[in-house]
C-alpha cells in the first residue's frame, strides 16, 4: 500500500491539502483540501502494512470506536483508490469496493 507520488500533502494557511503534480496535475486542476482525519489518514499510508493497522491508528489518534474508524478509512481510502491517488491496496483490490466486506 502507497500514496500515488504525484499527489503531495502540504500545508497552507493551516489546512491539508493534496496537491497534484506530473501528469495528475492534468487530471486535476486544482487542490484536495483534507479534513484533519483525511490528512491523518494519508500520512498512514506508506507506514502501514494494511487497513486494519490505519484503522487502530485512527482509533488512537482521534478516540473513536472500531466501527467509525474501520467505515472512515475504508470509505477514504477506496474514494483514493478508485482514482489512483494510493496503490496497491489489497483489501481494496479483492473486494473491488470498500464497503463489501462490511456487510
Amino acid at each position: 500500500m502507497k500514496t500515488n507520488s504525484e499527489y503531495m500533502l502540504r500545508e497552507i494557511a493551516g489546512e491539508s491539502v493534496l496537491i497534484p503534480t506530473g501528469s495528475a496535475s492534468q487530471k486535476l486542476n486544482g487542490m484536495i483540501r483534507l479534513t484533519d482525519t483525511a490528512a491523518f489518514i494519508w500520512k498512514q499510508v506508506d507506514t502501514a502494512a494494511d487497513l486494519r493497522e490505519i484503522t487502530e491508528r485512527v482509533r488512537e489518534e482521534f478516540d473513536v470506536d472500531n466501527e467509525t474508524a474501520r467505515r472512515d478509512v475504508r470509505g477514504f481510502l477506496y474514494e483514493l483508490y478508485i482514482r489512483g491517488m494510493v496503490l496497491d491496496v489489497p483489501e481494496l483490490e479483492q473486494k473491488g469496493t470498500g464497503e463489501q466486506e462490511q456487510k
